[in-house]
């Protein structure tokens, strides 16, 4: 399939058709066709969703990162202790780090510094972070998220898009976070050119998202838990992102890959098709666990389903 636009990642204009895929996450039926860039890999929804349109596949009241997490598994418990000792690490938070990467996308420190969480959900981050000493900001585009943000004392989180950072003073931040974020948005390129205005200079931006050439998603390929049809408009392969950065004005970037539930996840959705009904490995901790140490030798090997960039800016 060819495409009429370039890739916003590399400028190429050879697009390929990669797959069909479905809203699995609430089992929606309608089809989108997702296309591959020939040169840098990058996958995309062809067309791009507007916001209007996507805004109905965020329903407040199920949409995961909407809620306050208050049913903590085995994961989140390490993940709260490990950020309690982020900055100063214990003998336990080294030994655990051994085996389990450290709590990803979490700002260098700066005493007295601002960070900018972009699409922020409840705040989940945000709580440990004004804990860790970080005056804290968010957006995020669902009104009741924010409530909920607000409720747990985070008085500067406001409701609104990427878009919305125009509002916010230039050169103010000294680390911004997309977080599972970039993928959702139907221009990345601006919300990159507006970010560069926000952070200070030698600022700290850093980016969590889907890796659509990991080993979990050539394996499931329309099955892949982190493809999330629809709401993912963009996936980009971690030399993609790279190129597109640059170009945007941010040093040669770091990456470290940091996978949990991708294989579960994908396996759930595969197994829920087959037999007709809703069936969810993420619930099972035991499995969790148990298929964790695939996924961490996938990330070693920078074949994980989900990368972190650190990027700053020039």
């Amino acid at each position: 399939m060819s495409a009429t636009s370039l890739c916003i990642a590399c400028g190429s204009i050879h697009f390929r058709f990669a797959l069909f895929g479905r809203d699995r996450m609430f089992d929606r039926q309608e089809k989108f066709v997702y296309e591959m860039c020939a040169r840098c890999g990058m996958l995309r929804q062809q067309p791009v969703l507007t916001e209007s349109q996507v805004k109905r596949y965020y329903p407040s009241r199920n949409y995961y990162s909407y809620k306050e997490n208050q049913q903590e598994g085995l994961f989140d418990r390490i993940r709260k202790y490990l950020l309690k000792h982020y900055y100063a690490p214990t003998v336990i938070t080294r030994l655990i780090t051994t085996v389990i990467p450290n709590v990803p996308a979490i700002p260098k420190f700066v005493k007295g510094g601002k960070v900018l969480d972009v699409g922020c959900g409840a705040g989940d981050t945000l709580v440990s972070l004004k804990t860790l000493g970080w005056n804290v900001y968010g957006l995020e585009i669902d009104r009741s998220a924010v409530a909920v943000a607000k409720k747990r004392g985070l008085a500067n989180v406001s409701c609104g898009s990427f878009r919305d950072m125009q509002k916010l003073p230039d050169h103010f931040f000294d680390a911004i976070r997309l977080y599972h974020v970039i993928e959702h948005l139907n221009d990345p390129e601006l919300c990159l050119s507006l970010i560069r205005k926000k952070l200070k200079s030698g600022g700290e931006l850093l980016i969590g998202t889907p890796n659509p050439v990991s080993v979990v998603a050539r394996v499931f390929g329309s099955y892949w838990y982190n493809l999330d049809v629809p709401r993912h408009a963009y996936l980009f392969t971690p030399r993609a992102l790279v190129k597109m950065l640059t170009r945007h004005g941010f040093l040669t970037p770091t990456i470290e890959f940091c996978s949990v539930g991708g294989i579960l996840g994908s396996l759930g959705y595969v197994v829920s098709e087959r037999l007709h009904r809703n069936i969810s490995f993420l619930a099972k901790q035991w499995l969790v666990v148990l298929v964790y140490p695939v996924e961490w030798i996938l990330d070693k090997l920078s074949l994980g389903d989900v990368f972190v960039i650190r990027a700053q800016k020039i």
